[in-house]
């Protein structure tokens, strides 16, 4: 799994997150270019779940690969989740469900990159 990947996956889920804290800040609602950029950030999650489906193919085994793979199975969701319970609740604390939902993104493709490093 390339480090270069998961830093822009981690990068662009902490950029959205702090995004969706102005816009708490502000007092706003979700709209359009928010799900705009959660859409190019869950490209980029996209990307670093093929980059893990082809490390697992190409022959590499984690120590925990349940885990592995349940994190790459998970990590295509949250962002979605997030985003959906965020519009169909609109009220400002839904908002936030989103910043949960990107440090949630940058905690899996961390702990992913990790148990990608120490293979067996």
């Amino acid at each position: 799994m390339s480090g270069l990947l998961v830093a822009v996956v981690c990068a662009l889920s902490l950029l959205a997150g702090a995004w969706a804290v102005a816009i708490v800040a502000r007092d706003r609602r979700v709209g359009r270019p928010m799900l705009v950029g959660l859409g190019v950030v869950e490209l980029a999650v996209l990307a670093l779940v093929a980059d893990g489906v082809a490390a697992l193919a190409g022959g590499t085994r984690p120590v925990e690969t349940a885990t592995a793979i349940a994190y790459l199975v998970v990590a295509p969701f949250i962002l979605p989740a997030g985003a959906f319970w965020a519009l169909a609740d609109r009220s400002r604390p839904s908002t936030l469900v989103i910043v949960v939902a990107c440090f949630a993104v940058v905690v899996i493709a961390y702990r992913a990159f990790l148990l990608f490093a120490v293979t067996r």
